[in-house]
């Protein structure tokens, strides 16, 4: 029982993910429907060192914009962790457009919510989602980004 603690406690650590699906995620969403898809585990900021793709969503100042992302793997540990929406450039100088509470949603859970684009964007912009997890067993943050072209 003990070595199984362990071993659970290790693919936590090896296999936690963030993933995006609208608009979507830079590279691809291989294996995203079973927790620990490698596609989404993402550790350095701001994109997780994905470069901007030629999938584009192009978007206005104004405009609603729904934010649909998965918490593929589950790292809630009694200390409610954050799921941030920002909107920015390629170097990281970032808008936090909302903040989304983790109450310890199971792994697969998807999340959806609307924001409104901003004026003043440059045209290559990106759209991040983080999932700040707050657990000291887990990485700190997990990134994805979907690029935008403002016009």
């Amino acid at each position: 029982m003990l070595s199984l603690a362990v071993f659970v406690g290790i693919a936590g650590v090896a296999y936690s993910h963030l993933c995006l699906f609208s608009p979507p995620q830079r590279g691809s969403m291989d294996g995203i429907n079973k927790p620990g898809a490698g596609d989404c585990l993402l550790l350095t900021g701001p994109c997780g060192g994905r470069s901007r793709g030629s999938m584009v969503t192009k978007v206005s100042a104004g405009q609603k914009l729904r934010v649909t992302f998965q918490k593929n793997l589950d790292h809630w540990d009694h200390t409610p962790g954050d799921f941030k929406i920002k909107i920015g450039d390629e170097t990281g100088n970032m808008q936090t457009l909302s903040t989304i509470r983790d109450h310890g949603e199971p792994s697969l859970y998807v999340y959806s919510q609307e924001v409104t684009v901003p004026s003043g964007l440059p045209a290559q912009s990106v759209l991040q989602v983080t999932y700040e997890t707050k657990n000291s067993n887990a990485p700190a943050v997990f990134y994805q980004c979907s690029d935008l072209m403002v016009e």
